[in-house]
């Protein structure tokens, strides 16, 4: 990244209200932008730099959808505004709307463990 793009970036919590992370998918957003035409914008936030790529649900819920710059870990997190009051009911729409399953999950937030499977 360059001192120039890094200057233009906006803080991903001063861009969105999802970043509670409840889920993490296996798929790279390479790969999401290709098969759902998604586009995904380069931020920060504490941890490092990302990319970043909300998905508006048909039931009028959003989630964002983040990958960090240098994480040890493949895929891409999901997650939802905090105090979501149907998180679990968030999550199994954004995956539906990606044409995902639960088997494309790769960690999801433990508390939503039962609700969701």
């Amino acid at each position: 990244m360059t001192t120039n793009s890094i200057q233009n970036l906006v803080r991903l919590e001063d861009s969105i209200a999802e970043t509670e992370l409840v889920a993490i998918i296996q798929q790279e957003p390479t790969e999401i932008t290709r098969l759902h035409k998604l586009e995904f914008r380069q931020s920060f936030d504490d941890l490092d730099y990302l990319v970043f790529a909300t998905l508006s649900l048909p039931s009028g819920n959003k989630v964002a959808l983040v990958r960090h710059e240098n994480s040890p870990a493949s895929g891409t997190e999901i997650c939802v505004k905090y105090n979501q009051s149907n998180t679990a009911t968030v999550l199994k729409e954004a995956l539906s709307e990606m044409h995902l399953t639960l088997e494309d999950l790769t960690w999801i937030h433990p508390e939503l463990m039962i609700t969701v499977y």
